[in-house]
């Protein structure tokens, strides 16, 4: 009997880095036995220099990745955050993926600014306060040149492709109190995914990494669909 060589691609998102999909890459690795690639986009990182930012270069660190970990694997799972959502997307629109892991997946940039289509209960912006998510943003936000933000803008649109054409086993996960990328844009995408799931987690902002409690549940989720086979709750409305 041979045993298939599995490899997963975690791939960050925009003005991140690998912290973002750490927390999964190490619930993961601890549990089960798989070849890995784990890139980081040029600029990106603790420390950001997005002052030449090109999105192609991104996106082919991304593809890059993917190559490497195909010449030495039999099935290859895909991981991605955000940005590094729309690069996965892309990938196994045009190469060989087994399972597809979207995680708050940017493919319509254009909603970042419509955040009052979320209409969040006063329990749900109590929710994102007490997560105090904006001190560990304001950082980083300062270091970002506005030729970054257009960059990041011109790659999401390019990258986004045919959704209808992925094949492949994708799993959504998109948090209901996002506020950069409004949980619509994953329930649009699970419509035209043919074999897709959602999963809406209530309470779950989009820096899920630093919300303990909720990085566990995505890491759970994560387990049950590329190892365990076990049938989770969905949602598409």
């Amino acid at each position: 009997m041979t045993i298939s060589k599995i490899g997963i691609l975690f791939l960050h998102g925009y003005t991140g880095g690998r912290f973002e999909l750490e927390p999964a890459f190490r619930y993961l690795k601890k549990r089960y036995d798989f070849e890995y690639e784990f890139p980081q986009y040029p600029g990106h990182g603790t420390t950001l220099n997005l002052a030449a930012a090109a999105g192609d270069d991104w996106y082919r660190e991304a593809e890059k990745a993917y190559f490497n970990l195909a010449a030495r694997t039999d099935k290859i799972y895909v991981i991605g955050f955000s940005m590094g959502g729309v690069f996965a997307g892309f990938i196994a629109q045009n190469y060989k993926v087994d399972k597809l892991v979207l995680i708050a997946p940017a493919f319509d940039h254009t909603r970042l600014s419509r955040l009052h289509r979320l209409k969040l209960s006063p329990e749900e912006v109590n929710d994102h306060l007490k997560m105090n998510l904006v001190s560990k943003l304001r950082p980083r936000l300062k270091n970002i040149p506005i030729r970054a933000m257009k960059e990041f803008i011109k790659i999401v649109d390019k990258k986004t492709g045919e959704l209808e054409s992925i094949k492949c086993d994708t799993l959504l996960i998109h948090g209901r109190i996002d506020l950069l990328v409004p949980y619509e844009t994953s329930i649009e995408a699970a419509k035209k995914i043919p074999q897709a799931k959602l999963v809406l987690m209530e309470h779950t902002p989009h820096l899920i990494m630093f919300a303990e409690d909720k990085q566990l549940e995505l890491n759970i989720l994560v387990e049950r669909f590329l190892f365990l086979d076990i049938e989770l709750k969905y949602l598409v409305d």
